[in-house]
């Protein structure tokens, strides 16, 4: 088997025509061992001849390439921009301003005038008439009573108990006891102490001295005491308290009351009526005419002015750049193949070894 040769159809065309090529390469190969199979005229012993094609081979190189590359740079632009600048211009204006202004004109209306007049009337009028009578009355009258009643008093009694009480019976007992002494120094022969003691230059050693001193022993027993203990006792005895009871008791007393009576009576009264008049009265009213005057305004325009800017922009400028790189590169190497020509004895028919061996099964 020679070789063969698998792509991906996602290869570039370059890929596609070294295919091509191969491909081609393998078709001339087999033409030459049709040939070679057919120039024979026997069907014995097979013999191999030497050729050479072309089978494709990937090498990886280093190439140069050129490469564009951007590079940013800050670069001063300059540019017209165009801006409004305010100017206050003073202008004459013409308008219409109402002014008010006062006028008078007679104006005729109605007037109701009130007349008052005295009317003699009868009226029927409820006039009282006061009476005695004499009433009995139920009144409640407060009375002290006095009652006899039971009440609860706490009273005090005394008892006597018998209860165990812990004494301490001890004495006072006179002991020798053994006390450390007071250190002094050499030389103090005569005093309380060590007295003359060791080589003078130095200090004498601590000693002890016997003192009599009274300790307490205790002794504590237990002993029967009688104590007279107070308790309460409630005690009811009888009592007597006031009570305020309120007992009824008819009264009389005198009321007097009123009785209405009518009596038709005679009263003079006003009534008041109304006749109606015309009358003229002088009415000052308020006009706002219109008038025609000239106003000077200050107003505030605005005019585009040009004005040339440098601005600072940031620029990418392409580069080509010379770089290194790996690449696959296919490259067609010649190989040496063995190829069977002829059979050694011939069949007579001049077909290959493969016919031969078809048809007389050899």
């Amino acid at each position: 088997m020679i070789g063969v040769w698998f792509f991906d159809r996602e290869e570039s065309k370059m890929h596609r025509c070294l295919l091509v090529l191969t491909i081609v390469g393998l078709m001339l190969c087999s033409a030459d061992l049709a040939l070679a199979g057919s120039s024979g005229g026997g069907c014995g012993e097979v013999t191999y001849v030497e050729k050479t094609c072309y089978v494709p081979e990937w090498v990886t190189e280093t190439q140069v390439v050129t490469v564009c590359e951007y590079v940013q740079e800050q670069r001063e632009v300059k540019q017209i921009v165009q801006k409004c600048v305010p100017i206050q211009k003073q202008v004459e204006r013409t308008c219409t301003v109402m002014v008010p202004e006062l006028r008078t004109k007679m104006v005729q209306f109605n007037v109701c005038r009130p007349v008052v007049q005295q009317v003699q009337r009868q009226c029927m009028v409820n006039v009282p008439v006061w009476r005695e009578e004499t009433r009995q009355y139920t009144a409640y009258v407060p009375t002290f009573e006095t009652r006899q009643g039971v009440r609860r008093v706490c009273r005090t009694t005394t008892e006597e108990v018998v209860k165990t009480v812990c004494v301490d019976r001890g004495h006072w007992e006179t002991q020798m006891v053994e006390v450390p002494a007071v250190t002094r120094r050499c030389g103090l022969v005569g005093r309380r102490g060590c007295g003359a003691c060791c080589d003078p230059c130095s200090c004498c050693q601590p000693c002890t001295a016997t003192v009599c001193r009274k300790v307490w022993v205790p002794n504590v027993v237990e002993e029967q005491v009688t104590v007279t203990v107070c308790k309460p006792q409630i005690v009811e005895e009888p009592c007597e308290y006031t009570v305020t009871v309120c007992k009824p008791e008819i009264r009389t007393c005198v009321v007097k009351l009123c009785d209405w009576k009518q009596e038709m009576r005679t009263m003079t009264c006003n009534v008041t009526t109304y006749e109606s008049d015309v009358v003229q009265r002088e009415l000052t009213y308020t006009v706002c005419v219109p008038q025609q005057k000239t106003l000077i305004q200050t107003v505030t325009c605005f005019e585009t002015q040009a004005e040339e800017v440098t601005r600072m922009v940031t620029v990418c400028v392409p580069r080509q750049v010379q770089k290194e790189c790996q690449v696959n590169v296919c490259r067609m190497v010649p190989k040496t193949v063995q190829v069977p020509v002829q059979c050694g004895t011939g069949c007579g028919r001049g077909c290959g070894p493969v016919v031969c061996r078809r048809v007389r099964g050899c």
